[in-house]
Parts: structure tokens; sequence; C-alpha cells
């Protein structure tokens, strides 16, 4: 078995750490927004390129994925509306079951994420 040096096993752990956010991030995240207002993917990957200031750069074809499975799973609900740039575009609004979602998801999450940074602030 091949060992890795350092500088691998730390590029490594950051990919693997990258991964994971990203992953557990999407969902709340596009909750969050679609909660606030109707969105169409475009909307949502800019805005969470916006919030995460770049970091977080959605691949389209897994934002896609991911609102279809919610829309499967009756957490969102999508419609077509026309627009004047083109194609109709596919808004996704949050129904009240994903409403209740995110909702559980903020009541664990928030807290978690304030006490997390409160702590790193006093390293």
């Amino acid at each position: 078995m091949k060992k890795l040096n350092k500088n691998d096993i730390i590029k490594k752990q950051i990919d693997q750490l990258n991964f994971d956010l990203k992953r557990g991030f999407l969902q709340f995240v596009t909750l969050h927004l679609i909660a606030q207002s109707p969105r169409y993917t475009y909307e949502i990957k800019e805005e969470i390129l916006n919030i995460t200031r770049g970091a977080f750069d959605i691949d389209r074809n897994n934002l896609y994925k991911k609102l279809r499975q919610l829309e499967k799973d009756s957490i969102l609900k999508s419609h077509l509306k026309s627009s004047s740039y083109g194609a109709n575009r596919k808004y996704y609004s949050i129904t009240p079951f994903g409403r209740k979602l995110y909702k559980e998801m903020h009541q664990l999450l928030i807290p978690v994420m304030s006490s997390l940074n409160k702590r790193i602030k006093q390293d």
C-alpha cells in the first residue's frame, strides 16, 4: 500500500470535508431559499454562490437531481412560468410538509452552527 505524504493527506481530508459540507448544505440552503419565495434552478444556484462567496459552486445536474428528489418526496412542488428571456422556467415552492421539515432542520442545525462558531471564536 502506498504511503501518502502529508500534503496528499491534507488534500484528501479537505476534499472529503468539502464533499460532506456541500452534500448536507445543499438540501438545507435549497429549502431555506425556497421557503422565502418560489425559485427556479438558476436562481438557487446563483444564490448559493452568493451565500458561500463562491466557495460552493453546486453542479447544476446535482441541483436538478436534488430538486426532483425533494419534489418526489412531497417536500417541494413545481410549476412552469413563462419567461420573457426564452423558455418557460420551472419554479419550485415549498409544501406544508416541506416547511415542517425545514423548520426541524433549522432547529437542529442553527444552534449547532451557532455553538460551534462561538467555540471557534474563543480558540
